[in-house]
């Protein structure tokens, strides 16, 4: 399957007058040949919307939103602002530059691992103009490991292998592709040098994953098509769609994983054993993320109250981190067809990781290629929308402090399924999450923690207050907080300084203030910042006395005490 038949939603952006008409004409041409466009010229060109926010801040809210994007722009220019864009290779979105002149389509990033360099050549046709393709294999007229896995429809299991074996590809060696797995029957055709023996690198298509460090292990993904028809469809109708589907795609029934629906089929047999026929209920299918669809069907609103049908009881019969890889189609007048995918699940892993207080700019470089490369993220709004931008189309599970454990529990479940979790913490995901991160770690022994920059290390910057000299307290717990109180007073009593993190709904800092002043500490100077290194951040200096009836938001830290730098 070609790359550019996989792209769902394209991205095409402009900064220039002339490049304004080099964006319409590839946008205009790609959305006739079927494709769902979004363009943005700074300049009004028909079949552009106006870019008004910079660049860079525009790519990095949206760019993530898209399968693929073609920037109208200088090459220099896009590196310029491509460095908090390009996070892991594997993971990157395909962009293609194009200058404003409409002479070269460049692939500018994930080159074979995301599909730039076919996308480059497909843009060129368009533009009537030079595709670009720097990267060894392709310019040497050889096939990556990438590709070979997209045209398998497989997932690579074990991705430090991608160099050295694409090394050897590039360098002219033999790497021979083997087929340890019953799956891809029909597309071994693809591959006329294909072999059983292995000498030195190779390629192998297989169920489970092996240890070899010089194989690149490329498992089958797991397949669903979902299927929606009328009453004038007989099973002998549908039969017969679904041979042609597959016949189409490349596929045999040992392919397929799942076929659904939302009504029964005229005849099970239809489905060929070793495949699983669900059934949904409309409300099923009623959430699906219309951002995930190819096509949205008014029909189907109007009579179900849902997006569609084939596409998304293809999504929801895999579960999340599936996509649409064969976007709805009809056959005949009463039947539609659609496929998904979705890497075959393993082992579960869950990455705890701190996205630091509030500005994006913190957050580290492991941080974001954790995230970039997870199934699933999960964590509490305010850490999500720090990171946002990398979040598009990523299923997520919201926490809310008052059902804390019911999300644990869902996030568990999604772990012993086999997928990569991302949690995200604000701050560091260890600096004051203790308690939490061993819920889930007392079921979820596969993970590793991620360290950021804290609220304690932010609040300590903001206010001078030194945290050799200064006590730290953090009420950020669940249960009972009367020992922690105890340290706070002992604390105050001793050093006279402290960074204290408040626990949300009921010891917040006026509570705090409250406390620490019946107790005689009123005169002590105290300040309260709420999302801190926001972009919005807000300061309050007071004495604790007087913070006794003032309301702040759930997103703050209290620093009590003079500070040590001034």
């Amino acid at each position: 399957m070609a790359m550019i038949d996989e792209i769902r939603r394209m991205l095409v952006v402009s900064i220039s007058k002339r490049g304004s008409e080099v964006a319409s004409r590839i946008s205009t041409v790609m959305r006739s040949r079927g494709h769902i466009v979004d363009a943005f010229c700074r300049y009004h060109v028909d079949g552009c919307d106006i870019l008004s926010d910079p660049v860079k801040v525009f790519l990095a809210d949206n760019l993530r939103r898209y399968d693929a994007a073609v920037l109208v722009m200088s090459l220099p220019g896009f590196y310029r602002i491509s460095a908090d864009l390009m996070i892991e290779k594997n993971h990157d979105v395909p962009v293609v530059v194009v200058d404003d002149a409409g002479r070269f389509a460049v692939a500018a990033s994930a080159g074979h691992a995301g599909g730039s360099d076919e996308l480059a050549a497909y843009i060129a046709g368009i533009i009537d103009g030079q595709a670009v393709i720097t990267d060894g294999i392709e310019s040497g007229g050889r096939v990556s490991v990438e590709k070979i896995a997209r045209s398998l429809l497989a997932t690579i299991a074990n991705p430090e292998c991608i160099i050295p074996v694409n090394a050897a590809i590039a360098n002219g060696e033999h790497v021979p592709v083997i087929f340890r797995s019953k799956k891809r029957s029909m597309l071994r055709r693809l591959f006329a040098e294909s072999s059983d023996e292995k000498h030195g690198y190779a390629i192998v298509l297989a169920d489970e994953p092996g240890e070899d460090a010089n194989t690149c292990y490329l498992i089958p993904d797991d397949i669903s098509i979902g299927i929606g028809f009328n009453s004038s469809a007989d099973a002998e109708l549908i039969s017969a769609c679904l041979e042609r589907f597959l016949e189409e795609a490349g596929l045999a029934w040992e392919d397929i994983d799942y076929v659904s629906s939302i009504k029964d089929l005229p005849d099970v047999s239809i489905i060929r054993k070793g495949t699983r026929f669900v059934k949904f209920d409309p409300a099923d299918i009623r959430d699906i993320d219309p951002e995930m669809l190819t096509h949205v069907s008014d029909k189907a609103r109007d009579v179900f109250g849902v997006p569609g049908v084939a596409e998304p009881c293809a999504i929801r019969s895999l579960g999340p981190g599936s996509k649409i890889f064969l976007p709805f189609r009809s056959c005949g007048r009463s039947v539609t067809l659609a496929a998904a995918r979705r890497r075959k699940l393993f082992s579960g892993h869950i990455s705890f990781i701190g996205v630091g207080p509030s500005d994006p700019d913190l957050m580290t470089m492991k941080a974001r290629r954790a995230i970039v490369a997870s199934d699933i993220v999960a964590g509490y709004q305010m850490p999500l929308d720090i990171a946002k931008s990398m979040l598009w189309n990523k299923p997520k599970v919201v926490f809310h402090w008052k059902e804390q454990q019911r999300y644990v529990d869902e996030v568990i479940d999604l772990y012993e399924k086999g997928y990569r979790i991302a949690y995200l913490f604000t701050g560091d995901s260890c600096f004051t999450e203790s308690e939490l991160i061993r819920r889930f770690t007392s079921k979820c022994r596969n993970f590793d923690i991620i360290p950021g920059i804290s609220s304690v290390q932010a609040a300590s910057s903001i206010t001078g207050m030194a945290i050799e000299m200064a006590g730290i307290i953090s009420f950020h717990v669940t249960g009972d907080i009367e020992d922690r109180k105890a340290d706070l007073l002992r604390t105050i009593s001793e050093r006279k300084r402290a960074i204290i993190i408040p626990r949300p709904y009921d010891f917040m800092p006026k509570d705090i203030a409250k406390f620490l002043t019946d107790r005689g500490f009123g005169d002590l100077p105290a300040v309260v910042i709420e999302r801190a290194t926001a972009a919005d951040e807000r300061r309050t200096a007071s004495f604790l006395k007087d913070l006794i009836g003032s309301d702040f938001s759930d997103i703050s830290i209290m620093v009590v005490g003079k500070p040590v730098i001034a």
